[in-house]
Protein backbone atom coordinates (compact mmCIF):
# COMPACT_ATOMS: atom_id res chain seq x y z
CA UNK A 1 0.00 0.00 0.00
CA UNK A 2 1.24 3.52 -0.69
CA UNK A 3 2.61 6.01 1.76
CA UNK A 4 0.35 9.10 2.03
CA UNK A 5 3.40 11.36 2.18
CA UNK A 6 4.92 10.41 -1.16
CA UNK A 7 2.76 8.01 -3.18
CA UNK A 8 6.11 6.51 -4.16
CA UNK A 9 4.41 3.29 -5.17
CA UNK A 10 2.87 5.03 -8.18
CA UNK A 11 5.54 7.65 -8.86
CA UNK A 12 7.00 7.20 -12.35
CA UNK A 13 10.54 7.08 -10.90
CA UNK A 14 9.75 3.89 -8.95
CA UNK A 15 7.20 2.21 -11.21
CA UNK A 16 8.37 -0.86 -13.14
CA UNK A 17 9.74 0.33 -16.44
CA UNK A 18 7.11 0.07 -19.15
CA UNK A 19 4.58 -1.76 -16.95
CA UNK A 20 1.10 -1.42 -18.40
CA UNK A 21 -0.55 -4.63 -17.29
CA UNK A 22 -3.45 -5.39 -19.62
CA UNK A 23 -4.26 -1.76 -20.42
CA UNK A 24 -4.19 -0.52 -23.99
CA UNK A 25 -2.48 2.80 -23.27
CA UNK A 26 -0.19 4.12 -20.55
CA UNK A 27 -1.99 5.44 -17.49
CA UNK A 28 -1.36 8.96 -16.24
CA UNK A 29 0.61 8.66 -13.01
CA UNK A 30 1.68 11.72 -11.03
CA UNK A 31 3.13 12.35 -7.59
CA UNK A 32 0.60 12.95 -4.84
CA UNK A 33 0.00 16.54 -3.84
CA UNK A 34 -1.87 15.65 -0.64
CA UNK A 35 -5.10 16.43 -2.46
CA UNK A 36 -5.84 12.92 -3.69
CA UNK A 37 -9.48 12.09 -4.14
CA UNK A 38 -10.12 8.95 -6.21
CA UNK A 39 -13.33 8.29 -8.12
CA UNK A 40 -14.54 5.85 -10.73
CA UNK A 41 -14.77 7.69 -14.06
CA UNK A 42 -17.51 5.54 -15.59
CA UNK A 43 -15.10 4.69 -18.42
CA UNK A 44 -13.50 1.36 -19.21
CA UNK A 45 -9.90 0.79 -20.26
CA UNK A 46 -9.15 -2.65 -21.70
CA UNK A 47 -12.34 -3.93 -20.04
CA UNK A 48 -11.46 -2.60 -16.58
CA UNK A 49 -13.08 0.27 -14.69
CA UNK A 50 -10.94 3.41 -14.93
CA UNK A 51 -10.41 5.45 -11.77
CA UNK A 52 -8.97 8.97 -11.67
CA UNK A 53 -7.64 11.26 -8.97
CA UNK A 54 -8.99 14.79 -9.03
CA UNK A 55 -6.06 15.99 -6.90
CA UNK A 56 -2.96 14.79 -8.74
CA UNK A 57 -4.37 13.67 -12.11
CA UNK A 58 -3.29 10.02 -11.81
CA UNK A 59 -5.29 7.16 -13.30
CA UNK A 60 -5.67 3.60 -12.03
CA UNK A 61 -7.23 0.29 -13.11
CA UNK A 62 -7.54 -2.75 -10.81
CA UNK A 63 -4.85 -4.76 -12.64
CA UNK A 64 -2.16 -2.27 -11.60
CA UNK A 65 0.34 -3.50 -8.97
CA UNK A 66 -0.29 -0.51 -6.66
CA UNK A 67 -3.39 0.63 -4.81
CA UNK A 68 -4.38 4.31 -4.65
CA UNK A 69 -5.10 6.06 -1.38
CA UNK A 70 -6.84 9.34 -0.70
CA UNK A 71 -5.48 12.44 1.02
CA UNK A 72 -6.17 10.88 4.44
CA UNK A 73 -4.13 7.76 3.64
CA UNK A 74 -7.21 5.55 3.22
CA UNK A 75 -8.06 3.29 0.29
CA UNK A 76 -11.38 4.66 -1.05
CA UNK A 77 -14.29 2.18 -0.84
CA UNK A 78 -14.83 1.95 -4.65
CA UNK A 79 -11.12 1.20 -5.12
CA UNK A 80 -11.18 -1.45 -2.39
CA UNK A 81 -14.23 -3.04 -3.97
CA UNK A 82 -12.57 -3.12 -7.39
CA UNK A 83 -9.45 -4.74 -5.86
CA UNK A 84 -11.41 -7.62 -4.28
CA UNK A 85 -10.97 -10.89 -6.13
CA UNK A 86 -14.13 -12.08 -7.82
CA UNK A 87 -15.61 -15.58 -7.52
CA UNK A 88 -13.64 -16.69 -4.47
CA UNK A 89 -14.74 -17.53 -0.96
Amino acid sequence: MSNPESHASHDRSTAPSGYRGGVTRPLEIAGCRRLCSWRETGEQLAGEPLFACSGCGSEWVPSQPWTPIDYEGVVPAPVAEARRPRGRG
